[in-house]
């Protein structure tokens, strides 16, 4: 929870290092969302990447804030049930509409393809970052968790691509304006 505050001095501090937050979907989307959207409010100059696989994968396989209705957890093992539980939050829409986003986009790691878009997004925020362009740059990554939805990597990258990304679709949700 503290990656985004410790970004935030980091920078303040020495304004012409490279400064990243690197947070799991249970991190920036559950405890840490009021910081997670402070930071991109005020336009810090860092670069945010956002892991989401939809499980707490490191710590047991709970129901994260960003699991799919339906999916089975070790906290939800009839599946998620949104009248109960909520619905998956959609974190990266609400990064796009912040005045201080300056690049927001979302993309994958489940192929080949998507792992080459994934790294050029990547790095063009940096560049932003570089040229003291806008304010915050902020990727979320799609990612799977074989041992957390129990599945092999073949069948969470199909998963991916048949469910995921139905709710979660890749591509830019904010660009800088033409000419910035």
């Amino acid at each position: 929870m503290l990656f985004r505050s410790v970004a935030t001095g980091i920078k303040r501090v020495l304004p012409d290092k490279i400064v990243f937050s690197y947070q799991g979907d249970g991190d920036l989307a559950a405890i840490g969302t009021a910081e997670t959207i402070h930071t991109i409010n005020r336009g810090e100059n860092i670069v945010m990447i956002f892991i989401n696989n939809g499980i707490y994968g490191m710590t047991g396989g709970q129901m994260a804030p960003t699991t799919l209705e339906g999916d089975v957890t070790s906290t939800t093992p009839l599946g998620h049930d949104v009248f109960r539980q909520g619905h998956p939050i959609k974190i990266t829409e609400m990064a796009a509409i912040m005045d201080g986003a300056y690049y927001v986009t979302r993309q994958a790691v489940n192929s080949a393809k998507t792992v080459r878009k994934c790294k050029k997004a990547i790095k063009q925020a940096f560049q932003y970052q570089i040229d003291g362009k806008g304010g915050t740059s902020y990727i979320e990554v799609v990612s799977n968790c074989p041992s957390g939805w129990k599945m092999t990597p073949i069948e969470s990258n199909k998963k991916i691509d048949e469910e995921v990304l139905g709710y979660y679709p890749l591509g830019d949700l904010k660009t800088p304006p033409k000419g910035a």
